[in-house]
């Protein structure tokens, strides 16, 4: 096959094909001896050379399978073959793979050979699992696995075909790897050319590459005669990837060899699953393209994943990884993009706590305000300025509850025209409408509220004297709105100076106009007023005066105490985060 691109390489495989000597299957004899020894079964299995039989071993009373020849008449070289698989899979003593008990040749003359019948789930059906103990056990029969490669290795024998459907698990925990019919003994040269170079659906057929696409490593693609141990890493390497990520890493057939030179990403996580750094890590390391640069030895492989089951993982990687998120984090901090700096400095932090470079950098972070307010910081603020404007005018309200209550004593003093007391009785009564409409809107705006108590100060200049009761009113006012959290300019500090003064000074103003009467006399004796609101004989005036200056102060008293309290709660709960966001940084 050539790609028709001139920097690709070519791979010259056949897909299909026939060989050179003519295939005619062989029906299974059922309830029949073999070498009066071996009643035959069902066929449990098919390869491209022989068919694997259920068997009962008569003389030892047990269980066995055998693999016989399909062609009715074989020739040498490919009985030569058969008997070299069998040969091959028998000097291999190991747990993992299954035991070889006769090798001989039927009543028809052609060779079988007799080995343990395994029962269990080939890998290829577990594969696609969704849960964690599932790939826990995977990972399990993984190392197991690379172990019995790593014997093989040690032994001169490539295997040559790893996939899941040759690898077994047991019913009792037993891994079993199966099917060594195309594998390679270092040192000896093979002859392969004419049948199926690989078994099952997806092997290949009559050409140079032997394996099955989508498990084959880039050497085996190109039909290199030089074949090591490392084509299997490769393939435990894909084998790794499906047990993470419950697909394969190549596509199947014709396209899973061009996959397989052209090379893949072999991390799991790039594919959205949820794998660990260090087994992708090992995917990769076990898939690189160039043979040179994979994993040395199955046995390697093997152990690291198993350090991953106990527990060890690697800890230079985890470093390695939480260096790189420091200096990710670092590079958004100096570009002021602190919500990224912040997710790869905590991401560093998890990786390795030790690390104290992304420590320091999440402690400026969290102490060293940004140069610009974060639009979710403007939102929490205003939310709190609006829960604060809250507290402020119930207390408010209150306040005009209270002067409701305190105008019959006005009344009680007053003389002449009552105008003024209706007036101060509607300025009051709306400034508590205005107060309860303010508070249970959703965005409270209090502009409404500064406008109405400024008129209510000049009333009050009015009825007792610009400079006599009114500046005290006004000062109170004027404390409780600017503390008030105010988003408008009406609500600015200036503003409201400039509301209140102007409440208090422009009636004054006026009565030195001659526009409205005089209420302030200075005399030879120091000053005297003449308010229009107060009237009668000394008693009820001393009574009112004492009433007046005790609620004034306790009303402002009580107005500073809530929003003290306000101010109180939200430096415990901002001082409070503060210390438990020092927790996550290293002293």
């Amino acid at each position: 096959m050539d790609s028709g691109d001139r920097d690709s390489p070519t791979i010259k495989v056949a897909i299909t094909g026939e060989n050179d000597e003519k295939q005619e299957d062989r029906s299974p004899s059922f309830d029949t001896l073999v070498v009066g020894r071996y009643r035959l079964g069902r066929r449990i299995g098919k390869g491209g050379m022989g068919e694997v039989m259920a068997a009962r071993d008569e003389q030892v009373g047990r269980d066995v399978a055998i693999k016989r020849m399909r062609a009715a008449n074989p020739s040498e070289r490919a009985i030569a073959r058969f008997l070299r698989e069998a040969s091959v899979q028998g000097r291999l003593e190991h747990p993992a793979i299954v035991p070889v008990h006769q090798i001989g040749r039927d009543d028809d003359n052609l060779p079988f050979f007799v080995m343990k019948k395994v029962q269990g789930t080939a890998l290829a059906a577990l594969v696609s699992y969704r849960d964690e103990v599932t790939r826990q056990r995977l990972l399990r029969a993984f190392v197991d696995v690379c172990l019995a490669v790593e014997f093989a290795h040690v032994r001169g024998i490539v295997h040559r075909d790893l996939k899941p459907d040759n690898i077994m698990l047991g019913d009792f925990g037993e891994v079993y790897i199966l099917d060594w019919g195309v594998s390679k003994i270092v040192g000896e040269q093979e002859d392969f050319h004419d049948v199926d170079s690989g078994s099952g659906e997806h092997g290949t057929k009559a050409g140079t590459a032997i394996g099955t696409p989508g498990y084959m490593s880039p050497e085996q693609v190109r039909g290199l005669v030089d074949i090591d141990g490392r084509a299997d890493i490769y393939t435990l390497g894909c084998l790794l990837y499906e047990i993470l990520a419950g697909d394969a890493l190549h596509p199947r057939g014709f396209h899973g060899l061009e996959s397989a030179v052209h090379g893949l990403d072999a991390r799991p996580s790039q594919r959205g699953h949820d794998v660990p750094p260090e087994l992708d890590a090992l995917c990769v390391a076990a898939t690189a393209k160039d043979r040179d640069h994979r994993i040395s030895t199955a046995r390697e492989l093997g152990e690291s994943v198993q350090r991953y089951l106990d527990g060890d993982r690697d800890v230079a990687l985890r470093r390695q990884l939480a260096r790189d998120h420091f200096e990710r984090g670092r590079a958004h901090f100096e570009r002021d993009e602190r919500a990224l700096a912040m997710r790869e400095a905590t991401a560093a932090l998890a990786l390795d706590p030790a690390l104290e470079g992304p420590a320091a950098l999440v402690g400026r972070l969290m102490l060293e305000p940004p140069k610009d307010t974060p639009p979710e910081v403007e939102q929490l603020i205003a939310a709190d300025d609006q829960r604060s404007m809250r507290v402020v005018i119930t207390a408010g309200l209150w306040v005009v509850i209270a002067a409701l209550i305190f105008l019959p004593l006005l009344w009680w003093i007053s003389s002449g025209d009552k105008t003024l007391f209706v007036l101060l009785a509607v300025m009051l009564a709306a400034d508590g409408v205005l107060g309860l409409i303010v508070q249970r809107a959703k965005r409270p705006r209090p502009e409404l509220i500064i406008i109405a108590n400024t008129a209510l100060v000049v009333v009050i200049s009015r009825m007792f004297s610009p400079v006599l009761i009114a500046p005290g009113i006004a000062a109170s006012i004027a404390l409780a709105m600017v503390l008030t959290p105010q988003r408008s300019r009406l609500g600015s500090v200036w503003s409201i100076t400039v509301l209140m003064i102007a409440a208090v000074l422009v009636p004054l103003a006026l009565e030195e106009l001659g526009v409205l009467s005089p209420t302030m006399f200075v005399t030879s004796r120091g000053l005297s007023f003449e308010t229009v609101a107060f009237g009668g004989t000394t008693t009820p005036v001393l009574i009112v005066a004492i009433v007046y200056v005790v609620a004034l102060i306790v009303g402002t008293a009580l107005t500073g105490s809530l929003m003290r309290g306000q101010q109180q709660r939200m430096h415990r709960r901002l001082h409070m985060q503060t210390w438990q966001l020092r927790q996550l940084v290293p002293r």
